[in-house]
């Protein structure tokens, strides 16, 4: 079987470890994997993934078709190389602003088209948007939550949804949480896209820091630049203690070491960065979001349901102040993730969806409308 994933840039970007151990897991399984990707991601990732080919991202509907048998011939000629009968069985779609793109290559290659709604606000695309030809996607959800929600808007029976929960690598031992005689650090993650909820988070995490004055924070630069944060830093007279970094959410080598990460948004999203958190044995404190299932108040992490600056110097205060209290949530997160999120168990998922979707022993599913 011979598997394209298309990602875009966004997701290319922050999601490459989720990607990457996706790849390792179906390289293991026989699957031959080539990565499509925007330009200039390529060489960035060309040492993560084992064969990549890139893409323009600024590809319109008039020029898609294009586009599409540009990238055909690209993967054609990957799998001619590898002596290949056929150049593509499935072509998986990561990133919403690619669907369509996905869906053309597809079509051009007679593949399989598989979507990823690793967010909630897919799923209204995914009852609406228009594929070419007969082809029919099926809905790969990360998250419970949203595969009722793509149940909900597509209607039962209607199109293939199957669930495949997005898994880590947790290690059997829990890493010391926060240790005494290290500063405690903050890291800041998000889109950035709720400026006010950045604010009303670093508002309140000011005063935290008033309180412990060796607390330092991080904060994604991309993030920053959108909500403000860095002239809001100054204001609140932070700037010594507060710094910014590129692609923060991708670094996770650095990420990981930080104490507590803070997600200020609630956007309906699944994130690696937060079960990566949950395994590595950092305290995650988040905007209650009924849209993802792992976020649990008390059980894995704590949530602001109020995403206002009291709440999060209530929250991120307690979490410096109880040690114990939040030794014992991290020590509940890192087994939760070790039982409900295993890298092994999101690799057979999506095998098992390939192996439906391709009519591997299961019944074709009919075109929308049929």
């Amino acid at each position: 079987m011979r598997v394209l994933i298309l990602a875009d840039g966004f997701f290319a970007s922050r999601e490459r470890t989720l990607l990457s151990r996706l790849e390792v897991g179906l390289v293991d399984e026989g699957v031959r994997v080539v990565h499509a990707v925007p330009d200039g991601l390529g060489s960035d990732l060309g040492s993560v993934y084992s064969k990549v080919i890139s893409y323009s991202p600024r590809t319109l509907a008039i020029t898609r078709p294009l586009a599409a048998r540009r990238l055909a011939r690209a993967i054609t000629s990957v799998a001619d190389a590898s002596g290949d009968t056929k150049a593509l069985d499935i072509v998986h779609v990561f990133g919403g602003s690619v669907w369509g793109l996905g869906a053309a290559v597809a079509e051009e290659l007679g593949a399989a088209l598989v979507f990823e709604v690793w967010r909630t606000g897919l799923a209204t695309r995914a009852r609406t948007d228009k594929w070419p030809g007969e082809s029919q996607p099926l809905f790969l959800a990360p998250d419970e939550v949203i595969e009722r929600s793509l149940v909900e808007a597509i209607g039962p029976g209607e199109a293939p949804v199957r669930l495949a929960t997005w898994g880590v690598h947790a290690p059997g031992v829990l890493r010391p949480v926060m240790p005494p005689g290290l500063a405690p650090s903050l890291m800041l993650v998000g889109a950035g896209r709720d400026p006010k909820a950045f604010d009303e988070a670093l508002t309140g995490i000011a005063v935290v820091m008033a309180e412990h004055p060796e607390l330092i924070v991080f904060c994604d630069a991309l993030a920053a630049r959108r909500a403000g944060l860095w002239r809001r830093a100054r204001e609140l007279k932070l700037l010594d203690r507060f710094s910014l970094i590129e692609e923060l959410e991708s670094r996770r080598d650095l990420l990981l070491q930080g104490s507590v990460l803070v997600q200020p948004e609630a956007s309906g999203e699944v994130r690696s960065i937060i079960l990566e958190a949950f395994a590595s044995g950092m305290i995650v404190a988040a905007a209650a979001d009924p849209c993802v299932s792992y976020l649990q108040d008390g059980r894995t992490c704590r949530t602001v349901a109020k995403p206002e600056r009291g709440a999060w110097r209530s929250v991120v205060g307690d979490i410096l102040t109880d040690l114990e209290k939040s030794r014992q949530l991290a020590a509940n997160a890192h087994e939760f993730v070790r039982s409900r999120h295993r890298a092994s168990d999101h690799v057979r998922a999506v095998l098992a969806a390939y192996s439906w979707v391709t009519g591997d022993g299961a019944l074709a599913f009919p075109a929308k409308g049929a």
